[in-house]
C-alpha cells in the first residue's frame, strides 16, 4: 500500500532545478522496504517500550528511502522503526516515508553516522516536564504510560517528583537521578528521613533498602501509636513512644517489690502511685498443633506439616518512671540502672556486651523484613525476563544435580514461592493442588532460551522461600551462591543481606540508637 504526497520546493530563478527538487511524501508497508546497508547493526530488539509504542501507536516520525533502478524503496534511514514495524504491525498497515534522491555511499554512510552518534536522548528533567504536562491535562498516569510508552515506574517516579520542589531542584541541577529523585520525592517532609536517604548516598548503600526501612518504620510508629490510642479510649494511662524515650527509667512493677520487699499484687497495680502503661511487643510461639492422630497417616502427610510462624502481638504493662515516687524499690535492693534477674551476676561489661548483642539482633531482624520486601519486588522483575542471564546454567546445574534441599522442598510442595513472584495465584491443599499451574509454567516456555529462564526463576524462588530472619544469623554456603548470583545480574543488596556474602556490615552513620529497653521489647 502506498499512498504519495509531493512538496514542490521553493521556486528559484532555475525553473529547472526547482521542478527537480521536489519532496515527496509516502505511506508504505513496512514489510515492502528494503533494508539497505546500515552502519547501525545493534536495533535493540529487545526494548520493549519501543516495540510497544510502535504496535500501538505507529511511526510517529517519517523514514528516509530511496527509489532503486527497479523502482523499489530503499531504506536510508530509519531502520530500527522499519523493522520494528515489520514485525509488530502499526495501527494502520504502512509507516510514513521520505523519499529522496538515491545518495552516493560516501554520502550514505557520513549520514548514517552523524544521525546515530549525535543522537542525544530525552533528559531526566524532560521527561518529568512532559510528565507534569500530560498530568495537567488530566491524563492518568496508565494513559501517559500507554500513550508515551515510558514504562509505569518511571512515569511515577515523574509524577513523584512534579510535587516536591526540593527535589525537583536537585533532579535539574543534576544532583540526582529520577530514580533516586522520586525517593527522596517521598520524603521530602521528613527531615530526618532525608539525612538518612544522604547517608545512604553518600557512604554508595542502596537508597531502595533504606526507603524500604523508612517506610517500614513509619507503618510501625503508626501501629503502634494506634494501639497507644485504643487503649487510652478504655481508660488506661498509656505512654507514649515519646514519653518512653524521655523518661529517665521505665520499670515493670511486676519486678519491684515494696519497702518491706513484698511483691505488689496485680491487681493493685493501677494503685501504684505513678502508675502508667507501657505498650510492648511480645513473641508469641504457637504451641504445636500437630494431631498424634495423623501419625497413623502417610510420611507425605508428615512431611506437609509446617509449624505455624512465630508472631508478635501488643502487651500493655504496668510500669513506673520514678521510683521514689512509686514508694517501691528493686529486688535485692539493686541501685542504679535498669538491672532485672537476668543481669544478675554479670559482670558491667558482660551486660553491656549482651545489650549490645540483644541491639544487634534487634536491628539486623527489622532490616531484614525491609529487605525482604525490596528483594521480592526485584526478584518478580527477574522472574519475568525473556532470557536467562550469563552463568544460570552452572547454577541451575548445581542446583539439581546436588538436589539442594530448597528445590526438592519447593517441588514436593509445587513451587507456592514461584507463583507468588509470578502473581499466580497459590494453589491452596497439599494432595495435587498446583500440578496443573505448574504444567502450564513449563509448557509456556516454547524455547530453549525461555526453558532456561523458567529454570533459573523456579531455582531462584526455591531459594528465596527458604530465607527469613535466620538467615543473617546462621547464612549457608548456597545463600552466598544465590544472592552472589543475584548481585552479579543486578541486584543491589543491602546491609544485613551482604551478611551472607560473607561480608561484614558497615557501622551505621545514622543516629538511631535503640535504648536496651526498647531492644528488649519491654520495660526493665
Amino acid at each position: 500500500m502506498t499512498d504519495t504526497i509531493q512538496t514542490p520546493a521553493d521556486t528559484t530563478a532555475d525553473e529547472a532545478t526547482s521542478a527537480a527538487e521536489t519532496e515527496e511524501f509516502v505511506h508504505l508497508d513496512p514489510a515492502d522496504i528494503i533494508i539497505g546497508t546500515n552502519v547501525r547493526t545493534d536495533l535493540r530488539p529487545d526494548h520493549k517500550e519501543f516495540r510497544k509504542s510502535i504496535k500501538e501507536r505507529g511511526v510517529i516520525e517519517a523514514v528516509t528511502v530511496y527509489r532503486n533502478e527497479d523502482g523499489q524503496y530503499v531504506l536510508l534511514r530509519g531502520q530500527r522503526r522499519t523493522v520494528t514495524a515489520a514485525e509488530v504491525g502499526t495501527p494502520t498497515g504502512t509507516i510514513p516515508a521520505r523519499v529522496v534522491p538515491q545518495p552516493a555511499d560516501a554520502d550514505r554512510i557520513g549520514d548514517q553516522l552523524v544521525e546515530n552518534i549525535h543522537r542525544a536522548g530525552m533528559r531526566e528533567t524532560e521527561i518529568v516536564a512532559g510528565v507534569e504536562q500530560l498530568a495537567l491535562l488530566g491524563v492518568s498516569a496508565a494513559q501517559i504510560a500507554k500513550r508515551t510508552s515510558i514504562d509505569r515506574p518511571t512515569v511515577n517516579a515523574a509524577l513523584a517528583v512534579t510535587k516536591a520542589d526540593q527535589t525537583r531542584n536537585r533532579l535539574d541541577s543534576g544532583d540526582l537521578t529520577l530514580e533516586e529523585a522520586a525517593i527522596f520525592a517521598e520524603f521530602e517532609h521528613d527531615p530526618e528521613a532525608v539525612e538518612r536517604l544522604e547517608n545512604a548516598k553518600r557512604w554508595r548503600r542502596s537508597l531502595t533498602h533504606e526507603a524500604q526501612r523508612l517506610r517500614d518504620e513509619a507503618a510501625e510508629r503508626e501501629a503502634d501509636a494506634a494501639e497507644v490510642e485504643r487503649l487510652r479510649a478504655e481508660g488506661l494511662p498509656v505512654l507514649t513512644a515519646e514519653e518512653v524515650a524521655e523518661a529517665d527509667e521505665v520499670l515493670r512493677i511486676e519486678r519491684l517489690v515494696t519497702a518491706e520487699g513484698e511483691p505488689v499484687p496485680e491487681e493493685e497495680w493501677p494503685n501504684v502511685p505513678g502508675a502508667r502503661v507501657q505498650v510492648v511487643k511480645e513473641w508469641v510461639y504457637p504451641e504445636d498443633e500437630y494431631d498424634d492422630e495423623s501419625e497413623e497417616g502417610s510420611d507425605d502427610e508428615e512431611d506437609a506439616y509446617e509449624p505455624a510462624e512465630p508472631y508478635q502481638q501488643y502487651v500493655p504493662v504496668w510500669v513506673v518512671t520514678d521510683l521514689d515516687a512509686s514508694g517501691l524499690r528493686r529486688r535485692g535492693g539493686v541501685s542504679g540502672g535498669s538491672a532485672s534477674d537476668e543481669d544478675a551476676g554479670e559482670s558491667e561489661e558482660e551486660a553491656e556486651a549482651r545489650r549490645e548483642e540483644r541491639r544487634r539482633v534487634i536491628a539486623n531482624n527489622k532490616a531484614w523484613t525491609s529487605a525482604e520486601t525490596v528483594r521480592r519486588e526485584w526478584l518478580a522483575s527477574f522472574v519475568a525476563r525473556k532470557t536467562a542471564p550469563k552463568g544460570a546454567e552452572a547454577l541451575i546445574c548445581e542446583a539439581v544435580v546436588t538436589g539442594h534441599y530448597s528445590l526438592s522442598k519447593a517441588m514436593d510442595h509445587r513451587h507456592p514461592m514461584l507463583f507468588t513472584l509470578l502473581g499466580v495465584e497459590v494453589p491452596t491443599g497439599y494432595y495435587g493442588a498446583g500440578s496443573d499451574e505448574c504444567h502450564k509454567i513449563a509448557t509456556k516456555a516454547t524455547t530453549p532460551k525461555a526453558a532456561t529462564m523458567t529454570m533459573l526463576a523456579a531455582v531462584v524462588a526455591a531459594w528465596e522461600a527458604t530465607t527469613g530472619k535466620h538467615s543473617w544469623r546462621n547464612p549457608t554456603a548456597w545463600d552466598a551462591r544465590v544472592l552472589g548470583a543475584l548481585v552479579e545480574w543486578g541486584y543491589q543488596p543491602s546491609e544485613v543481606e551482604r551478611i551472607l556474602l560473607g561480608e561484614e556490615p558497615q557501622p551505621s552513620t545514622e543516629s538511631d540508637e535503640t535504648s536496651d529497653d526498647e531492644a528488649s521489647g519491654s520495660a526493665a
